[in-house]
């Protein structure tokens, strides 16, 4: 038994064809049976069977592939502890919800080349529906969604679905964003009643029907619809609406540092929601030691600034 058949049997799992699987080692496909084969020949019994999926793991297939992503990671960190963190070496791929993104990227790029140099971070930005669909196709390797607790079910399913495994980050209650000149913001307790009849700046329209779940009567409300989040917050720094958020999209906000923009708390509506952020990544397959450490890292910074 070899390590290269160990991560021969992963990949062969994770793209259910040796012809596909064969493309990543740069191999031909008889090749690769033959590796496959001789393993099973070693062991004494089948690793896959197939079906009209393609190829699959048996019983015991299922906790070879395990025991063998358990040795690759074990193989890298060893590796990793003998060269040093700063020898580390690779590319990984990071896509961030928009409000994460502009809260947390640049403090990640630069923690985590402070930290880990000869490796290639690349965090880009993008809406939750396609992040989950790069991360279930390999585009980018992990991801940072945000949904709303009222979604917390649907979206499960559809991450259990896609053989996307997910971790909660952190959730956080919806907060009033108010500008420091506006008839609320020498409040410090907002009572829904206290919501009626407020213009409330809308971003990309998805805040209407929320706050209505949340029990705040919209009837008499104006909603100033935007698709951008600096134009949402000049208005509300010009005191011309207010807008529902969860305070962890405001991390390393300068309209907040400089005083433009401010918090304020709501009291608990008939339906208490709350903003959920998730972690996401393949369960198929294994995460390098440098994509663990880039995992580390980015739940410590966000847990941390929010605390």
């Amino acid at each position: 038994m070899r390590i290269e058949q160990l991560q021969h049997i992963i990949e062969i799992n994770n793209k259910r064809s040796i012809s596909e699987a064969a493309k990543t080692f740069f191999m031909g496909q008889p090749q690769l049976s033959h590796s496959m084969k001789n393993l099973e020949d070693e062991l004494g019994y089948k690793i896959f069977r197939r079906n009209r999926a393609g190829l699959i793991p048996t019983c015991q297939g299922k906790e070879v592939v395990g025991l063998a992503r358990e040795i690759i990671n074990n193989m890298e960190e060893l590796k990793s502890l003998a060269s040093g963190k700063a020898n580390l070496t690779g590319n990984l791929s990071l896509t961030l919800a928009p409000g994460v993104f502009n809260s947390y990227a640049s403090c990640l790029i630069t923690g985590f080349n402070g930290k880990y140099p000869n490796i290639n971070l690349m965090i880009t930005e993008d809406i939750d529906t396609a992040i989950i669909e790069k991360v279930a196709t390999g585009t980018c390797l992990m991801g940072v969604t945000v949904w709303t607790s009222n979604y917390d079910e649907t979206m499960r399913r559809l991450l259990d679905g896609s053989d996307i495994a997910y971790e909660e980050i952190i959730q956080d209650d919806l907060s009033l964003i108010v500008g420091n000149q506006h008839p609320l913001a020498d409040k410090e307790i907002i009572r829904l009643s206290d919501l009626e009849g407020m213009t409330f700046v809308d971003y990309c329209g998805r805040y209407r029907n929320l706050l209505r779940i949340c029990g705040i009567n919209t009837t008499k409300s104006q909603f100033l619809i935007v698709y951008n989040r600096e134009v949402m917050k000049m208005i509300i720094a010009k005191n011309q609406g207010i807008a529902l958020f969860p305070r962890f999209f405001f991390y390393n906000d300068l309209f907040f540092e400089q005083g433009l923009l401010n918090y304020r708390t709501i009291e608990k509506g008939k339906d208490e929601i709350k903003m959920k952020m998730y972690l996401i990544y393949s369960r198929t397959k294994p995460l390098s030691h440098s994509a663990r450490q880039l995992k580390k890292m980015l739940t410590e910074t966000i847990v941390g600034n929010y605390s």
